[in-house]
């Protein structure tokens, strides 16, 4: 285990010097050719679920998604539409200011990525990468107490004591998934794999009533499972209805690792949101409930999603 982390370690350091000369060279080569299609930017956070500060306390995503003029469907290549993504997590243990040793550690996540969908033979697909960094680190233990302090919270007392040891990792991830057209429900199944940071496979399933948005191109978040529009489609101005669930077998955390006692379960979630869409502009809210992750864990927990999409 020691031995694998190591080397992740490593390959996390190399990918690093690489990332910092081809993602420019990236953006450079896919200008020639693309253009920016639209920006997204989501908040997941427990105090807007259950008004709990705990396990998975909050996740912010933000993506910019560049390619060819969008046609209503993801091209058949992979390469001609681009995603690129950030994320910052905090994962908490239940009690900021006293450790539970078995409980979950405190975890700082940044994660930087380059992710592409394509569309063939009516199946959704998305493959990407990102850079993992994780642990005190990132700067996000400071920012977490800085805002606590400001808001009144309670105040983390874990730094050095009950933490997740720094490192870096890439991380691999792929979906693929079907949309089916009942009038005016559509059934989306899918199914995605991760390696890195945690190595699973999940299964699921969402549903969207209303406006729809078939001609669009949607981004599911890590942490809940929402899935936010781009407002790539036609546009239009109306509600939609999401409700979804899915469940995934982990084998292996880097959050949770087994050889400090913990035993990870499989992880269960369901999910509904209201989106709003006005020709250009989505906001969308969502709440989901996810499941226990490790034995220890007392109870599941309510984390409430915002997302606002834009179309340029």
């Amino acid at each position: 285990m020691l031995k694998l982390r190591a080397l992740q370690v490593r390959l996390g350091r190399a990918f690093v010097n690489y990332v910092l000369v081809l993602l420019p060279c990236l953006s450079f080569a896919s200008s020639l050719h693309a253009e920016e299609l639209g920006w997204a930017w989501g908040l997941s956070n427990d105090s807007i679920g259950d008004w709990h500060d705990r396990w998975q306390s909050s996740s912010v995503e933000i993506a910019r998604l560049q390619g060819t003029a969008w046609q209503g469907r993801a091209p058949t290549r992979f390469g001609d539409l681009l995603e690129f993504r950030f994320r910052s997590d905090i994962l908490t243990p239940e009690r900021l200011n006293i450790v539970v040793p078995s409980d979950r550690r405190h975890a700082g996540v940044l994660s930087f990525g380059i992710h592409s969908y394509a569309e063939r033979n009516e199946f959704e697909m998305r493959a990407g990468v990102d850079l993992t960094v994780i642990g005190h680190q990132t700067g996000l233990y400071a920012f977490q107490t800085q805002l606590h302090e400001l808001l009144g919270f309670t105040i983390p007392n874990l730094a050095g004591v009950f933490e997740i040891e720094d490192q870096i990792s890439i991380d691999l991830s792929g979906e693929v998934a079907m949309r089916f057209d009942f009038g005016d429900i559509d059934f989306i199944p899918f199914i995605e794999a991760r390696l890195g940071t945690e190595d699973m496979l999940r299964v699921g399933v969402d549903f969207e009533l209303g406006l729809g948005f078939a001609d669009d191109l949607s981004l599911r978040t890590v942490a809940t499972g929402q899935r936010i529009p781009y407002g790539l489609g036609a546009g239009g101005t109306g509600l939609t209805l999401t409700v979804g669930a899915d469940t995934a077998i982990v084998n292996e955390s880097v959050y949770l690792p087994s050889d400090l006692g913990y035993v990870l379960t499989p992880r269960h979630r369901i999910r509904g949101g209201l989106r709003y869409t006005k020709n250009n502009l989505s906001v969308f809210y969502g709440l989901s409930w996810l499941g226990e992750e490790f034995e220890a864990q007392s109870s599941g927990q309510f984390v409430g999603t915002i997302h606002v999409s834009t179309r340029f």
